[in-house]
């Protein structure tokens, strides 16, 4: 009823901005990858919702450490974050943890029903907030709800088990 003329490209762009500030502040946002056979100094592909890495770790023991060198030494590892790829300085079996955005390519992104509404909280306030025309008012109470209701949902799901 508040944003009657909302296109669907801005719904969806709103959308996943908040999924992803959700996945931030309340959702499981942790992935691993792997465990993946790599060759030193070979380039990979990063997956496509990587932010940050947690942890590597190669033959299920030796954790590496990230480097600024692009030519990474043994027990190290590169990150190229504008190509989003990986180079490992040792060969082996890695498995990759990382952070995620949440936010995936093929539209498979979830949301617990008991932070949905939170999520809808969320994308009314963005979406007019964005609006030059939107009453502060209106907004400050958008605002406020939006606040609230991110709360009880972390509080409802701090002791949900996903897996």
């Amino acid at each position: 009823k508040l944003i009657p003329d909302a296109v669907r490209t801005e719904v969806i762009f709103h959308a996943r901005r908040c999924l992803q500030e959700f996945a931030y502040e309340t959702l499981k946002s942790q992935f691993t990858q792997g465990p993946t056979a790599v060759t030193a100094g070979t380039a990979e592909d990063l997956p496509q919702d990587f932010v940050a890495v947690i942890s590597v770790v190669r033959n299920g023991d030796d954790v590496l450490v990230e480097t600024s060198n692009d030519s990474p030494a043994s027990g190290e590892y590169y990150i190229n974050y504008p190509d989003k790829t990986i180079t490992y300085g040792d060969s082996g079996d890695i498995l990759l943890t990382y952070l995620s955005n949440a936010l995936t390519t093929d539209e498979s992104a979830a949301i617990p029903k008991l932070a949905e509404e939170a999520l809808y909280a969320c994308m009314i306030y963005s979406i007019l907030a964005n609006r030059e025309k939107t009453r502060p008012d209106v907004l400050q109470r958008l605002l406020i709800e939006k606040t609230d209701k991110l709360e009880r949902a972390k509080s409802r799901l701090v002791f949900t088990n996903f897996d």
